[in-house]
């Protein structure tokens, strides 16, 4: 639970950042961006290590499911994936989006929608590609404002 709230905290800050415009002199800086699903992936540090495993990932996979699939058969259908994204990422306004799970668009997602969804979202984190998730891995660089160039001198002008 604690993490799940420092992940927020982060979130917060990092919209913060993005909404701030710039450093403290007024100045442009890298903007930074979270996504919803951070929360559910800094839950999934089940030792504390500030870093997520792939048995990490594989046991955070086995008990969202499982709270997702709210009725236990098998399948989440729309209305558990709401009450779980509610939940579990901070609500479905910032996805991911239940068509992000259902690629198949039945209108059911099953374990391996649900599974190969959150694999992949761990390997797109996974920046180093050494098979686990450090925090600063979930922190997605938006842009940086560069100062613009001097004006170049005109043909006339040299």
């Amino acid at each position: 639970m604690k993490a799940l709230r420092l992940a927020v905290a982060a979130s917060g800050f990092a919209l913060a950042a993005c909404a701030s415009g710039g450093g403290p002199d007024g100045s442009s800086s890298v903007r930074a961006l979270l996504s919803a699903d951070v929360m559910m992936f800094v839950s999934f540090d089940a030792d504390g290590d500030l870093s997520i495993s792939a048995a990490e990932v594989e046991a955070g996979l086995n008990r969202e499911f499982a709270r997702a699939d709210s009725n236990s058969d098998g399948q989440i259908q729309p209305l558990e994936f709401q009450g779980w994204a509610n939940a579990v990422l901070g609500g479905g306004q910032i996805g991911p989006f239940r068509l992000d799970f259902d690629r198949n668009v039945d209108n059911v997602i099953t374990r391996e929608e649900f599974d190969a969804e959150i694999r992949a979202r761990a390997l797109d984190y996974d920046a180093d590609e050494d098979g686990v998730v450090a925090r600063i891995e979930f922190v997605r660089l938006v842009g940086q404002a560069r100062p613009a160039p001097p004006p170049r001198p005109t043909p006339e002008a040299r």
